[in-house]
């Protein structure tokens, strides 16, 4: 299956680079069975502020929670864009060198439909990039017959997004990188988005390659099992490839979790779900707080839970995971909608080397040099020196031309 799914969207990838529109229609006929016009691709600002309008009239309650989100994840990241500095080192001569943020020109999010869209997630991808200053945020999601989800509409009305087109799977993510021509894509998806994403590292900026989420609960016996129970459900209905581990030294506790799951998942709404993803990679361990910790710095969770008596006493030992969850109150839940920081984290331990997504993700660095004709003449013989040694002749004659400074 790997190796077809590799070849597959390879395929779409090419084909949509080379013939553009037609070759994204025509995978969408195939795969989404549904023939689209090039007109019904982009979705209208106005059908979005229809969708809000209803949604405002039939769930207020709904609206409000999704207007508390969003300025949650937006103050965040206002705060984040306040910690990212330019350097400037001034040089003896006057002149000075240094580095800026400055943000992509273009970015892409997308949008998963069907059962598993997140107004959560299309918050949390588009809100950094437009922190960040992204000029152009373009929004893509799988077509579906009588349009686009009202709420994935009326989310991104709330939001201001102002570019959504109904195209999804690998064929949306190629038409974002070569039909649009995004600097950077973000946001979760199938495999077949993934693998999408991972064939164009190198030609365009890619938040992370998802694997299925990861939630680490280290607990000590006294933590609420109860709690402790709910919130590995809650990553394990996710989908049947989650994983929820719970860490403790304590035996007694671990056995009262075990009991609690075992009763709430016969009388789940989400069953079938829950019984693949624990069956297959729920574990409860028992180990002691050495342990504990080495095994959370090797496998680098995407969330990590301590509810334990003193969390902050453990924090300075865990800095592989991609969020951690300070104490018992702290529900990896109040993470993904949006306490503030990013939900869209590193998984299948890519968290050992990766970030959340931020306000950063969204920008780059660029170098700035600014010599005075000093500082060119200071430098020039020890330049000179270096790029002879190299065997560069031409780096060690374009030194040479600045070493005699006359001031006018």
């Amino acid at each position: 299956m790997e190796a077809d799914t590799k070849t597959r969207v390879a395929e779409i990838l090419a084909a949509v680079r080379t013939e553009g529109l037609p070759a994204a229609l025509r995978f969408t006929e195939t795969f989404d069975s549904l023939r689209l016009e090039e007109a019904d691709l982009r979705v209208a600002p106005s059908a979005m502020a229809e969708a809000l309008a209803r949604l405002e009239r039939e769930r207020p309650a709904l609206v409000d929670a999704l207007r508390t989100m969003i300025a949650s994840i937006r103050r965040f990241a206002e705060a984040q864009a306040r910690s990212l500095s330019d350097i400037t080192i001034p040089l003896p001569g006057g002149g000075s060198v240094g580095e800026r943020w400055v943000p992509m020109a273009s970015a892409g999010v997308y949008i998963p439909g069907g059962r598993a869209f997140y107004p959560s997630t299309l918050a949390m991808t588009v809100i950094p990039a437009q922190v960040a200053g992204v000029s152009r945020i373009v929004g893509v999601t799988p077509p579906r017959r009588g349009g686009p989800d009202p709420l994935i509409l009326a989310t991104a009305a709330l939001l201001g997004l102002g570019q959504l087109i109904t195209l999804g799977g690998a064929q949306g993510v190629a038409w974002l990188a070569y039909g649009e021509r995004v600097d950077f894509i973000a946001g979760p998806g199938n495999r077949f988005v993934a693998e999408a994403k991972r064939q164009l590292v190198g030609q365009v900026g890619i938040d992370a390659l998802a694997g299925p989420t990861e939630v680490l609960i280290i607990a000590d016996g006294g933590a609420d099992a109860a709690r402790v129970a709910e919130d590995l459900l809650a990553q394990a209905e996710h989908d049947p490839d989650a994983a929820a581990v719970l860490v403790s030294e304590d035996g007694a506790f671990l056995s009262q979790v075990e009991a609690i799951l075992r009763e709430r998942v016969a009388l789940s709404p989400k069953r079938a779900d829950l019984e693949a993803s624990l069956s297959h990679h729920g574990l409860l361990l028992r180990a002691k707080r050495e342990l504990a910790i080495a095994f959370a710095e090797i496998w680098a969770p995407e969330h990590l839970e301590l509810q334990v008596r003193d969390p902050e006493a453990w924090l300075p030992h865990l800095k592989a995971a991609g969020a951690v969850f300070i104490g018992s109150s702290s529900a990896e839940a109040f993470g993904d909608y949006g306490a503030g920081p990013n939900h869209v984290l590193p998984t299948s331990r890519s968290a050992r080397f990766s970030s959340p997504l931020g306000v950063a993700s969204f920008m780059k660095r660029q170098s700035l040099l600014r010599l005075s004709g000093d500082d060119a003449a200071a430098m020039a013989p020890w330049v000179e020196e270096l790029a002879t040694a190299e065997g560069l002749p031409h780096h060690a004659a374009s030194a040479r031309l600045r070493a005699h400074h006359h001031h006018a």
